[in-house]
This record gives structure tokens, C-alpha cells and sequence, in this order.
């Protein structure tokens, strides 16, 4: 008689991709021999089979959409807020080269007036 595996105490969430692929095959097998068989006993035990390996692909799969969700909500959220940061150190800085171009300006006019005047 063989001996059943060690099933582990918590699987891995979401499923690992050797997990998933595991269970996908084993999907695929119950598909090919449900077609193949006509013995109601059978067909009823690998329907009901399938049909929870089938909920674990489906629930693994809605795992990792709402898991990328999450991430995809927090980057949007970190764009977001960099993006405001950036254009409110965009108008200091423009406010700063505003401020340099009026000093600009003046030190132009200063020296202006200087040159003009004999002896300073």
C-alpha cells in the first residue's frame, strides 16, 4: 500500500507556480477522465473533485488579482503623493528663480548706475 505525502501545516498563499501547475494538471486529468468514463459512481466523485480544485484555482487566481489590487492602489497612491510634492517644490523653485531673476535685474541696473557715475 502506498503511503499518503506529508501535506504541509499552512500551504504557501498564493500558490506557488509549481503549487498551481500541480493543481492545474490535476484539473486537466479529472477533465480528460470525466470524458472518458460512463460509471456514475466515478464520474460523480471526479466531479465534485474537480470542481474543488477547480474553487482553488479560482480563489488562488482572485487572491492575486486582489493582492496586485493592493499594490497597484499603493503605487498609484505613492504616484499620487510624489507628484504633489514635486509641483509644490516645483513652484518654490520657480518662485526662487523669479526672485533671482528681479535680483538679476536690479544688480544689472546697480551696475548701470555705477558705471555712470565718475569716481564710485
Amino acid at each position: 500500500m502506498n503511503s499518503l505525502p506529508t501535506l504541509p501545516t499552512t500551504p504557501t498563499i498564493p500558490l506557488t507556480p509549481e503549487l498551481r501547475g500541480a493543481y492545474k494538471n490535476l484539473y486537466d486529468q479529472y477533465e480528460t477522465a470525466i470524458e472518458s468514463t460512463i460509471d456514475v459512481g466515478v464520474l460523480e466523485a471526479l466531479n465534485a473533485s474537480q470542481l474543488d480544485v477547480g474553487n482553488i484555482l479560482t480563489k488562488d487566481a482572485e487572491y492575486q488579482l486582489a493582492a496586485n489590487t493592493a499594490l497597484y492602489d499603493a503605487l498609484l497612491l505613492q504616484i499620487n503623493s510624489t507628484n504633489a510634492d514635486l509641483k509644490a517644490l516645483q513652484k518654490q523653485i520657480l518662485a526662487i528663480q523669479d526672485g533671482i531673476s528681479t535680483f538679476g535685474d536690479i544688480l544689472g541696473a546697480i551696475n548701470t548706475v555705477l558705471t555712470m557715475v565718475p569716481g564710485v
